[in-house]
């Protein structure tokens, strides 16, 4: 049975780099009937923390990427990483180093000046027992036969290609440090060993460490997995995607408004292709996904198609999940002050019921992100909505007869609210709000301008009418009002 996993260190929270490879190694292993687990690398114990530990699973379990059994935690596995230790050490593939840091910087140094690899030059390999000195500080290092005809190499599925690498241009390399932790070398192979695990799917900066895995595999007699290198996600400048990109962890994406279906549908789509198709649910990732459909040049990261997909499933979700999806961002949408400064308000549950899913149905079309919608949705939640006098610019209000004639319209306005039954829903107030314009020679055209503007605060919102239902006659007549009181303070 094949079984993949993913193994991320909880050194920071979960970058979407690491998502695409959990989401391959996923996809590779359900596409065939296997398993998908998940081990937390925490052997760096200053670095690890349970925050972010806590971020990385609760990321994967957003994003539907589940691990089939219970997480591996390497801290808690020391002591077989040391009996291992012991194995190789007792059959002479490894030995004990008890060079200082000040001697190997020594070697180091003299390599380079005489132009060759700075590599260890193996001053404790060959120590006779006598020469042994175990109570004295010392790392364990793996001893990788040399030879002009040695080699040591793996196939990567992906590139399709056996890679080959000389024995003599591998360093015979740390795999127990002074302190008894292990070197992720060392650890990976144990783990992936003893965890069944069939094939490994990661980034292709790994590919230099293949090698020495492939040795410890060998001296150790494990057969080892098959390999998988995929290529790096970059930026659209062409640098390896980071910080000055933008947002790359989860969070940010969670908590920015982008639905977890969008993300998965994205990040697959950098690097595997399955015919011309862009959209795939979970179920057809699963069913299509190959790696030989995996590109081997690097995927370059693009925000406008990530936000084109967002749209796509916004659109097609029920309003009741996208407000409990709001609700569940952590921070709340920025909204502009008086002046047009973005600021924060407080945080705001959003309640379910027919007027929010109306208003969200009208929103849908015009948000790419959730975050983006619900500060459309400002003006329905909160009351202290503020008006800019750049928003009376083409009213021509310094003129008294326009001025007195849309005040005329917004009292004539305030008394159609008036007169709308209680509870009166979007097609009733179309059809009578209609009535009210045409019985006064007034068009939507004409009149939409300044309803929106008195009753959102903004030139963009939704329909007029979802606008009215929404807010219901008595929120509404309050913003005639208040608009209406700003007009004279804003010219008088």
């Amino acid at each position: 049975m094949i079984k993949t996993r993913f193994a991320p260190s909880p050194t920071g929270f979960l970058h979407i780099g690491g998502v695409r490879t959990a989401l391959f190694n996923y996809l590779f292993a359900k596409h065939s009937g296997g398993k998908f687990v998940l081990r937390i690398e925490d052997t760096d114990l200053e670095r690890s923390l349970k925050e972010y530990e806590k971020d990385i699973i609760d990321s994967l379990n957003w994003l539907g990427i589940n691990s089939d059994e219970e997480a591996v935690h390497q801290s808690k596995r020391f002591d077989i990483y040391r009996s291992y230790c012991g194995r190789l050490t007792t059959n002479r593939h490894a030995y004990n180093c008890y060079c200082s840091e000040e001697l190997l910087e020594e070697d180091r140094n003299r390599l380079i000046s005489e132009g060759k690899k700075p590599m260890y030059v193996g001053r404790c390999r060959n120590l006779k027992p006598e020469e042994e000195n175990p109570a004295k500080p010392h790392v364990v290092r793996f001893k990788v036969e040399r030879g002009d005809n040695l080699t040591t190499g793996f196939r990567d599925m992906i590139r399709d290609q056996y890679v080959v690498v000389s024995n003599n241009e591998i360093d015979d390399f740390v795999i127990m440090r002074a302190d008894g932790v292990p070197t992720y070398n060392f650890a990976v192979v144990i783990d992936d060993a003893l965890m069944n695990i069939t094939h490994i799917i990661r980034g292709d900066d790994h590919i230099s460490n293949t090698p020495k895995q492939v040795l410890i595999y060998n001296a150790l007699g494990f057969t080892p997995p098959e390999f998988a290198h995929v290529s790096m996600i970059l930026g659209e400048d062409g640098k390896r995607l980071s910080k000055r990109h933008g947002a790359t962890s989860v969070k940010h994406y969670k908590n920015g408004g982008f639905l977890p279906e969008a993300l998965n549908n994205y990040l697959v789509r950098l690097g595997w292709s399955y015919g011309n198709e862009e959209i795939f649910s979970m179920e057809d990732m699963i069913k299509h996904f190959s790696l030989k459909n995996i590109n081997r040049s690097s995927a370059v990261f693009n925000m406008e198609k990530l936000l084109w997909l967002n749209s796509h499933y916004i659109k097609s979700s029920p309003p009741e999940r996208l407000i409990n999806m709001i609700n569940d961002m952590d921070v709340d949408a920025g909204v502009k002050d008086a002046n047009g400064k973005r600021t924060r308000k407080r945080r705001l549950k959003i309640e379910a019921g027919d007027k929010t899913a109306s208003l969200i149905e009208a929103l849908k079309p015009r948000s790419k992100t959730l975050r983006e919608m619900k500060e459309k949705m400002h003006f329905y939640l909160y009351d202290d909505i503020t008006y800019n006098g750049s928003l009376l610019s083409g009213f021509n209000f310094n003129d008294g007869e326009n001025l007195n004639k849309e005040v005329s319209f917004l009292n004539e306005f305030m008394l159609f609210l008036e007169s709308l039954p209680d509870n009166s829903g979007v097609n009733l107030i179309k059809e009578r709000f209609n009535s009210f314009l045409s019985g006064h020679n007034w068009t939507l055209k004409e009149k939409a301008m300044i309803i929106r503007i008195a009753l959102t605060g903004e030139k963009v919102s939704p329909g007029i009418y979802e606008v009215i239902y929404a807010l219901g006659k008595k929120r509404s007549g309050g913003r005639i009002l208040k608009f209406i009181d700003f007009i004279h303070n804003y010219l008088f």
